[in-house]
C-alpha cells in the first residue's frame, strides 16, 4: 500500500504547528486583557487556517491486488524479427488509485543488449509507460499493463513502432 501527498504540505503543517506554539507562548505571557483576546483571536485563526489546509489535503490510496511475474521489452527488426541491440528504453512505472489518481514512479533507463530484450523491476505497480529510443527515433508504446501472476513482454519493432505485447505463465520446474 502506498500512499501519496500534496507536495508541501509536511512544510505547511510543520509551519503552522510552529506558528501555534509561538501563538500559545506569547498568550503564557500576555499580561494585559487586550493582549489575551489579541492572541486568542489569532489561535482561532490559525487553527481555522489549519483545518482549511487539512480538508485540501488529499491522500490517494493506491493499492496493486496482484504483482505481475516478470516484465521484458524486446526490441527486434520489422520483417527478420532479428534482435537490436543499442537501443535505449525508458519506462516509468504507474499505478492507478482508487479515487482514479495514476501515480507514476522513477524513470528507469536501459539499453538493449545483444539479445535485444532488457528485464524491468517488476513490483506492486500496474504496469510501464515505454519509449524506445533507436538511432534518433522515438517508438512510443505507451502505458502497457503487468498482469497479476504472468510475464508480460513487450515487443517494439524498428522501424515501424508496431508493438505487440504477450502475456505468459511463468515456467515452472
Amino acid at each position: 500500500m502506498r500512499y501519496q501527498t500534496a507536495i508541501g504540505t509536511s512544510v505547511a503543517t510543520l509551519s503552522i504547528v510552529a506558528v501555534i506554539l509561538a501563538a500559545s507562548f506569547a498568550y503564557y505571557y500576555a499580561t494585559t486583557e487586550d493582549q489575551v483576546s489579541a492572541l486568542n483571536s489569532e489561535v482561532s485563526s490559525l487553527n481555522a487556517h489549519n483545518a482549511q489546509l487539512q480538508s485540501q489535503i488529499a491522500t490517494k490510496q493506491c493499492i496493486r491486488t496482484g504483482q505481475g511475474y516478470a516484465f521484458y521489452v524486446r526490441v527486434a527488426a520489422d520483417g527478420t524479427n532479428k534482435s537490436i541491440s543499442g537501443a535505449k528504453v525508458d519506462a516509468i512505472p504507474y499505478t492507478v488509485c482508487a479515487s482514479g489518481y495514476t501515480d507514476l514512479g522513477s524513470l528507469v533507463t536501459a539499453v538493449t543488449p545483444s539479445n535485444g530484450t532488457i528485464s524491468l523491476p517488476i513490483s506492486a505497480i500496474d504496469g510501464y509507460i515505454i519509449i524506445v529510443n533507436y538511432h534518433g527515433s522515438n517508438y512510443t508504446a505507451g502505458e502497457v499493463f503487468a498482469a497479476p501472476v504472468r510475464v508480460t513482454t513487450l515487443t517494439v519493432g524498428i522501424p515501424s513502432g508496431n508493438t505487440s505485447i504477450t502475456y505468459s505463465v511463468p515456467f515452472q520446474s
